[in-house]
């Protein structure tokens, strides 16, 4: 049986050492940039549900704008929170029972789960709305 002598032990434990920490060091850089990428593509589809609700909030011609808040309503059930998940099954289910449906705690929990991952503070009160009218084609 052959032994090792010391000079081949200081050139193969050290190279023993680097294959490690190569590996272990690939490996967490690869785990860490997995989990960047879902919360990116997370605040990515939380972004544009924001936005599509957003947009159809007192939108006077719902139908318009129908198919953004059934993606909206698609992508929070997939990315969101179990509470936004529940809310905006409330939403749908009063939408599609009363024809009007209070987005206000949805969008709010939204709000405020997008701004925890991008690092900015919390903020307290509720979203404010603003529409812009504008005047129908046919008027002067």
């Amino acid at each position: 049986m052959a032994t090792l002598n010391p000079q081949h032990a200081q050139v193969l434990v050290p190279a023993g050492v680097a294959i490690v920490v190569v590996a272990l060091t690939h490996f967490f850089t690869s785990a860490r940039d997995r989990e960047n990428k879902r919360r990116e593509q997370r605040i990515s589809y939380l972004v544009g549900v924001f936005r599509a609700l957003c947009k159809a909030n007192n939108h006077p011609r719902l139908y318009e704008v129908a198919e953004e808040v059934e993606q909206a309503i698609a992508d929070i059930q997939l990315f969101g929170t179990p509470e936004q998940i529940r809310l905006v099954q409330q939403f749908a289910t009063d939408l599609a029972k009363k024809q009007h449906a209070e987005m206000n705690a949805l969008l709010e929990s939204l709000r405020d789960s997008l701004r925890k991952e991008i690092g900015a503070t919390r903020t307290n009160g509720h979203v404010v709305w603003f529409r812009v009218g504008r005047k129908q084609d046919n008027e002067n």
